[in-house]
């Protein structure tokens, strides 16, 4: 990649990033081609299978804004994925619930999206270097949700 005078740090974090971008991509176009959803819209199923979640929540837990979050639920609310319904500890918010084709396509999605990391990510590590990739990756997003 031509970064080989920086410093070691910048040269992980840079390899991250664009492997990362190269990884979303990759599975990006597998999981439209396959079951004609965008990645976002798996994370948002994902995030709904332990139960209903404010649209704030899903935004935070997305990193997408509201506006994003909204395009995404629409999107899975009109293939009949997710529904819409009242908080009941609030009326004036609104709670989105998975529905059972949502969890038949999120099973779908899983399929899919196993069999193409195991292309493009396993078959290039071995267990001890995704321990620590884990290990590096969790202290990095636990920094980001705990502002440290």
């Amino acid at each position: 990649m031509g970064d080989t005078d920086q410093p070691l740090w910048r040269q992980a974090a840079t390899h991250t990033l664009h492997a990362s971008l190269i990884l979303k991509a990759e599975l990006e176009e597998r999981l439209q081609d396959e079951i004609g959803l965008l990645l976002a819209d798996n994370e948002a199923l994902l995030n709904l299978s332990d139960g209903p979640l404010r649209m704030s929540v899903i935004a935070r837990k997305l990193i997408l804004s509201r506006g994003g979050t909204t395009k995404v639920i629409d999107r899975l609310e009109g293939l009949g994925y997710v529904e819409r319904q009242p908080d009941p500890e609030d009326r004036r918010a609104t709670m989105v619930a998975i529905t059972d084709e949502g969890r038949r396509i999120r099973d779908a999605a899983r399929k899919v999206i196993d069999a193409g990391l195991e292309e493009s990510w396993a078959a290039h590590l071995s267990d001890d270097e995704a321990t620590v990739l884990v290990e590096v990756m969790d202290r990095v997003v636990d920094r980001h949700h705990h502002g440290h």
